[in-house]
């Protein structure tokens, strides 16, 4: 999701750091929000709701330090070739990039904001809960849920630019698998 000057035409390709947390946080991220909607919204026991949800906050705990370096790197980069940039498609893409960044924050923050007990990252240990005031708590859900379905609708717009981008032919999947 890395917009920089370079980036920004056809003939550059994105660094390996940049690919690797691409596709990381890509897998991460994608997990986490459908297995999330699936447990939310789909009929399952309780059993598999607490096992899934379990899973997640450990994957979306440990996933917070590589976020801060993916937002380091990205925007580490970016901003001196958008603000030389006229180009209105060029801002649009570095908007909703910045966008999903946003939204993805707020929903890392959120998330553990919103824990009601402590956080336990895979059984090796825990992050106490940092807050026990119920409509505190209720609040972050919200705020969470919220951001969970900004972060779905801006996926989607990110898949259809790759796609409407691979229709004309300027391959952004080709930049970045090479």
């Amino acid at each position: 999701m890395a917009i920089n000057s370079g980036e920004l035409t056809n003939e550059t390709s994105y660094t390996t750091v940049q690919k690797w947390l691409h596709g990381i946080s890509a897998l991460i991220i994608v997990w986490l929000m459908f297995s999330g909607f699936y447990i939310a919204l789909g009929p399952v026991s309780d059993t598999f709701k607490s096992a899934i949800s379990a899973f997640n906050v450990s994957t979306g705990a440990v996933f917070i330090p590589l976020f801060l370096f993916r937002m380091y790197v990205s925007f580490g980069k970016c901003c001196s070739g958008l603000i030389t940039s006229k180009s209105f498609v060029q801002c649009l893409a570095f908007f909703v990039h910045a966008m999903m960044y946003l939204a993805t924050a707020i929903i890392l923050i959120s998330g553990v904001l919103m824990m009601d007990r402590d956080i336990n990252i895979f059984g090796f240990f825990s992050i106490p809960s940092l807050i026990d005031n119920s409509a505190h708590l209720e609040g972050f859900a919200s705020i969470h849920d919220v951001a969970c379905l900004g972060l779905t609708l801006l996926f989607i717009l990110h898949v259809a630019a790759v796609i409407k981008h691979q229709w004309v032919g300027q391959s952004v999947i080709k930049r970045m698998f090479s």
